[in-house]
């Protein structure tokens, strides 16, 4: 039985084909792993910024209570 279009060169050119392919998915792997990086290093950056902001609030809101007190 003859099949057409395969041959030798047939099968390394898919070879080839199945290399890049993996060589590319690797790549993407890669980017995808800086992004996560650089995503959860912001996530975490938005978490020290609202913690610090929330405990400015606290002493805004503890030194306008002591002044007021003052005042009175």
């Amino acid at each position: 039985m003859k099949v057409y279009g395969r041959g030798p060169l047939d099968l390394t050119r898919r070879l080839e084909e199945q290399s890049s392919t993996i060589e590319g998915y690797k790549t993407l792997v890669d980017v995808q792993k800086k992004e996560i990086f650089e995503l959860r290093k912001i996530a975490s950056d938005n978490e020290r910024n609202i913690n610090l902001l929330h405990g400015y609030r606290k002493v805004i809101e503890d030194l306008s209570s002591k002044l007021s007190k003052k005042d009175s």
